[in-house]
């Protein structure tokens, strides 16, 4: 029988695993988040290997963004995303979880989480995101465009 590859037996590294959200709100605008000089989604780390990944995004958005957890309701799961990085010095291959997140609240609920790097947090309506692009991360383009081409023209 034939050895089976997968990227985790490839690679060979460490497994991290966090889980975000894609923020969409009444108005077709979604929530991007400025850190470390890119446009990025928020997102973090599950606290333990039983955390439930919507739960947790639920939290990093609300901790991320500011927004109030209680206006935030969770969709449906859309992609995940896999990179290698680094934790404490060791090399990890990162699995993020990402959700989609309906925003019922203004859009002035919003303070970034300062600690964290995140200095701005900014609704962008859905035809400008090309604009924000070239300081996006290629797997953040890949979760957006999935939500753009799967998703956002069918929200109720």
């Amino acid at each position: 029988m034939p050895e089976e590859f997968n990227l985790i037996k490839t690679m060979g590294l460490p497994i991290v695993e966090s889980a975000g959200g894609l923020i969409y709100n009444q108005d077709f605008h979604i929530l991007l988040i400025f850190k470390r000089g890119r446009w990025d989604l928020p997102k973090g780390r599950l606290k333990t290997k039983r955390s439930a990944h919507s739960k947790t995004a639920l939290r990093e958005v609300n901790e991320e963004t500011g927004l109030d957890i209680k206006k935030l309701t969770v969709k449906g799961k859309l992609v995940s995303t896999w990179h290698s990085t680094k934790q404490k010095r060791t090399q990890c291959l990162k699995k993020s979880h990402w959700y989609l997140m309906e925003y019922n609240g203004k859009g002035s609920d919003l303070k970034p989480q300062i600690n964290e790097g995140i200095i701005e947090c900014r609704w962008v309506h859905i035809s400008d995101i090309n604009k924000y692009r070239k300081l996006m991360l290629t797997r953040i383009q890949y979760v957006i465009d999935f939500w753009l081409d799967n998703l956002a023209y069918s929200q109720n």
